[in-house]
This record gives C-alpha cells, sequence and structure tokens, in this order.
C-alpha cells in the first residue's frame, strides 16, 4: 500500500470512528476528512467535486421540503390521533397498526421524521392507556426501517444506492418492495405474538381525556398540508413514470421528479415557503457531500478495488454465499456503525466485484446490500437514525430503555426480517428475476 492510499484509509477509518463516537456533529467530521484529503493533496477540488453525488444531493433537498412543510402542518400528528381514535385507543389494536402506519409512511419519505412525531405521540397516548409504550415504539422503528427499505426513498441508504448505481423507483419496488412487505409482516406478527399481553391496561383508564382528543386540532395549515400532499402524490408519480418521459427525450432524470414539484410547491406556498427554506436540514446534505469525498478518496487510492477482489477471492464460484454474506454482513455492520457511510462504501465495493467478476449480477447485490443494511439497523439503538431519535424521545419524556432492554425486544424481530430476507434474496437469484 502506498502513501497516498494510507493517508486516504487513516483519514477514512478516523471519520467512521469519530462519526460512531458522535462526540462531534457527524457533518463537521465529514467536511473535516474531505479538507483533510484536499490538504494532503489525494483528491483535488475538481475530483471532490466529481466523487460528490449530485443527484442524491438534488432527490434528498427535493424530498426535504416537502416532507419538512408536511411537518409543519401537523400532518403526522393529525393522522396518529384518527388512526387511534378509529381503534378506540385499544392498545393491542394500536401495538399491531401504528407500526404498519410508520412502514408505510417511511416507503415513501424520512422515516427519521415519521419517528420524530410517532414516538412522542404514542408516550402519550400509551401514557393515557396506562401501557408500556416501548415496545410499541421498537416495533414502529424496526417498521419504518424495513418499510424505508421497500423504495429508493424510503431510507437514505436506499438514495445511495439506487442514485450512485443507476436503479429506479420502479426498480426498488419491485425487487426490494415485496420482500420488504413479508419481512414487515412476519415482524408485526412478531411484536404481536410477543407483547399483546402486556398491552392490556392494569390501571383505570381516563375515558374523558381520550374523548377531549380532537385531531382536527392538531392541523396548523389545512391549505399547505394538501398542497403538500397533492405534490407528495407528483413526486411518487413522476418517479414512476421518469423512466418513460426519458425514452421520449425529455431528460426527467431521478432528482428532477423531486425537485421540480417541490420547487412548484414553494412557489405557490409564497411567504410560507421561507419557514420552509429554514427549517430544511442543510447539515444531512453538507454530511452526504463530504462523505462522498472521503469515500471518493479511497476509491481513488484502490483501496475499494483491494477490498472487492478480496471478496471475489472467497466467494469464487460461491453466488449464494457472496449474496448470504452482503445480507447478513450489510445488517451485522448497519446495526453497530452509521448505516449511511456503510452503504456508500458498499455501492463501490459491490459496483467492483461486479466489473472484476461473474459471481453475481449487481442489481442482485444492491438488493442484497439495500435489504441487509436497512433491516439490520434494527437491531441496535443507534444502528439507524430513526433508531437515536425514538431513543432519544423515550429519553426526554424519562424513559430510560437502555441497549439491553432494546435488543432483547428488537433483536429477535431482526434477525427474523433478515432471515426472511436473506432466503427470498436467494430465491430471486435462483429463479434469475433480479
Amino acid at each position: 500500500m502506498n502513501t497516498q492510499a494510507l493517508i486516504a484509509l487513516v483519514i477514512f477509518i478516523g471519520t467512521y470512528i469519530a462519526i460512531g463516537m458522535e462526540k462531534i456533529h457527524r457533518t463537521i467530521v465529514t467536511i473535516a476528512g474531505a479538507l483533510l484529503l484536499l490538504i494532503a493533496g489525494i483528491v483535488t477540488l475538481p475530483e471532490a467535486i466529481d466523487y460528490i453525488s449530485w443527484e442524491t444531493i438534488g432527490l434528498l433537498f427535493g424530498m426535504f421540503c416537502i416532507v419538512t412543510a408536511l411537518s409543519e402542518t401537523g400532518f403526522f400528528i393529525y393522522l396518529a390521533f384518527v388512526m387511534a381514535k378509529k381503534l378506540n385507543y385499544n392498545p393491542v389494536k394500536i401495538l399491531v397498526v401504528f407500526p404498519i402506519i410508520t412502514g408505510f409512511l417511511a416507503c415513501f419519505m424520512d422515516s427519521i421524521t415519521v419517528m420524530l412525531f410517532f414516538a412522542t405521540l404514542t408516550y402519550e397516548l400509551a401514557r393515557i392507556l396506562k401501557v408500556d409504550p416501548v415496545p410499541i415504539i421498537i416495533a414502529e422503528v424496526c417498521l419504518a426501517n424495513t418499510g424505508g427499505s421497500a423504495t429508493l426513498v424510503g431510507d437514505p441508504p436506499n438514495v445511495i444506492l439506487g442514485t450512485v448505481l443507476g436503479y429506479t423507483f420502479n426498480d426498488f419496488v419491485t425487487h426490494t418492495g415485496p420482500v420488504a412487505l413479508i419481512a414487515g409482516a412476519a415482524a408485526i406478527a412478531y411484536f404481536y405474538i410477543q407483547f399483546r399481553q402486556q398491552m392490556k391496561s392494569r390501571e383505570k383508564v381516563d375515558q374523558q381525556q381520550l374523548e377531549r382528543f380532537d385531531p382536527r386540532q392538531a392541523i396548523k395549515d389545512f391549505r399547505l398540508m394538501k398542497l403538500c400532499l397533492i405534490t407528495y402524490g407528483i413526486v411518487i408519480l413522476l418517479l414512476i413514470t421518469h423512466p418513460f418521459f426519458e425514452k421520449i427525450g425529455i431528460p426527467l432524470t431521478i432528482p428532477l421528479a423531486a425537485m421540480i414539484p417541490a420547487f412548484g410547491m414553494l412557489i405557490i406556498a409564497g411567504k410560507k415557503a421561507e419557514m420552509v427554506l429554514h427549517k430544511i436540514e442543510y447539515e444531512v446534505l453538507l454530511f452526504f457531500m463530504g462523505l462522498f469525498v472521503v469515500v471518493g478518496g479511497i476509491e481513488k487510492t484502490g483501496i475499494i478495488k483491494t477490498l472487492a477482489q478480496g471478496i471475489v477471492s472467497i466467494f469464487a464460484d460461491k453466488p449464494a454465499g457472496l449474496i448470504s454474506a452482503l445480507v447478513w454482513g450489510s445488517a451485522v455492520s448497519s446495526s453497530m456503525i452509521d448505516n449511511v457511510p456503510f452503504a456508500l462504501s458498499m455501492a463501490y465495493v459491490i459496483k467492483d466485484i461486479a466489473a472484476t467478476s461473474g459471481i453475481a449480477a449487481l442489481s442482485i447485490m444492491v438488493w442484497a446490500v439495500a435489504l441487509g443494511t436497512d433491516i439490520g439497523g434494527n437491531g441496535t439503538p443507534i444502528g439507524a437514525s430513526a433508531n437515536v431519535v425514538a431513543y432519544n424521545a423515550m429519553e426526554k419524556n424519562g424513559i430510560k430503555i437502555g441497549w439491553y432492554r432494546w435488543l432483547k425486544i428488537a433483536l429477535p424481530s431482526t434477525i427474523l426480517s433478515v432471515f426472511i430476507s436473506n432466503l427470498l434474496i436467494i430465491l430471486k437469484y435462483l429463479i434469475g428475476f433480479y
């Protein structure tokens, strides 16, 4: 390994460790890593700009605009209250239905935003219903991450894998969607069987307090909420149909499919657009930019290629073994480190594997990494951003979950879901549907 490769590797590992320790904001960490690569002369400024996937940044920015506006209207609070009322505030039904809702919402929007609202609302409902909120909230997290694996826009790892490697919204829905649906159904069944007895209140519930809930009071701006939902529908429609537009010569790329409706929404929103733009998480976009450069450094110095060749030598003529290793390796890694940088690193690794060997097609490896990374993150409190949000929300409300209890509740469901995903991905490979 030459000096430049060694420096790039040290910066890469140092960046990962610093992100995992969470002592310094992860955006600062990745930008610092990118700057160190520039100072060391490992990448030039034009190369750094080229390594950034602007398709990823554009898609995320467009989605952030819409989700931020939607959350500001009170939509998530309204939805949770409406569903709770329809379920007659039955804790067992909430244990099943609320995770299904978070899983469905996470297919189309950031799971962080979904859990930011649902964790707090679930806690409040559980407090009134006199039941333990922890199993419900962990179930919501698990389904949010599992649902996020179903689409291109569902989870940041999918956004990275799709935009960097050239896979569309339809590709993910077709290939990871059915797997996520079955894995999610198994997870729901597990939580129901395991925790339904704990959802029976041992104290008298204040029915008058429940009756005072009026879901409509949660809506801060009905007009903006309606505009956001229409805009989101247009984005999904364009993401589904954009390959057709490109075939007839209209350059409607994936980021444009999100950004055009988003900017249209901001124009129609008028003065309220300023509020939306102020609340967008720009630091996340900067985090991604810095991360692309850091991973680009080890790509340029040949470290990714060396790693890919090592994997190829282990699994030569063993495609099923390679696919299983990608699923479980991604799941275990994602449960311990931030799944976003892991997904980006793996995007380059599997791209090199596909280019240098005939073990397995790139597409089947993409689905294996996507499902392993997204679902494997359920296993620990730090496995995905949605987990961290829910964990912190509970601590703010005085509930200490702890690693042991999280593992005890979430790990069996995670292992079950990853196992099902592994079987279905192997089946897809054997029948040639990938």
